[in-house]
């Protein structure tokens, strides 16, 4: 008489087929992360277009769009409030940017996973100047496939990916992952090249 499987004492289950059960599901979450990192990284391979977008200031809630800075440089970093890296990033980001712009490179934060009073009192704190936009639904932050907070995306003069700074895995926080601040020698030299590549077209 055959018994069914679920019946089976857990012990007397040949060896194969407790280590099969015990692999199954680890191997079909590894295969569902796997692919979907693959998407991310894909949506932002040197040479692809970048999405356009239309999404409102953080200060004045004005509309700011992928037309407004299309045929210059555009830095665009992913941040929130409550992220320790952003915050250790900040200053540098100001400082580049009121070193590059006069070179006509375009510094956009994209605030997101934050409370709206506590991105406009972080503009505030760190006294930024280049425009900021909140991402509520993620109409930005999803087609970039942003894997992490704080992520800094490099698109050159026509709308296409020219580099991805991702820092190192550091913790976990509200449901996201943390990760490093970009340093100034990587956000410096990736500048200078977005300058470079613009002047030479």
């Amino acid at each position: 008489m055959l018994v069914p499987l679920d019946e089976v004492a857990p012990n007397t289950r040949p060896r194969w087929l407790r280590i099969s059960l015990t692999l199954i599901p680890a191997i079909a979450f590894t295969t569902v992360l796997w692919f979907g990192l693959m998407r991310s990284t894909m949506k932002t391979t040197v040479g692809n277009a970048a999405p356009d977008f239309e999404l409102p200031s953080v200060t004045t809630g004005e509309m700011i769009s992928s037309e407004d800075l299309k045929g210059r440089p555009v830095v665009i970093n992913f941040w929130a409030s409550w992220c320790i890296p952003c915050r250790e990033e900040a200053p540098l980001l100001e400082r580049a940017w009121r070193q590059y712009r006069d070179d006509g490179v375009i510094f956009l934060g994209v605030n997101i996973k934050d409370a709206d009073s506590d991105a406009r009192a972080f503009i505030k704190d760190f006294q930024i100047t280049y425009p900021n936009i909140r991402d509520v639904n993620q109409q930005l932050s999803q087609p970039f496939g942003v894997l992490g907070l704080p992520e800094t995306f490099f698109l050159d003069h026509d709308w296409t990916f020219f580099g991805t700074i991702r820092g190192a895995q550091t913790s976990e926080q509200e449901g996201t992952v943390v990760r490093g601040a970009i340093s100034e020698e990587e956000l410096v030299t990736n500048v200078e090249l977005l300058v470079r590549r613009a002047a030479s077209r």
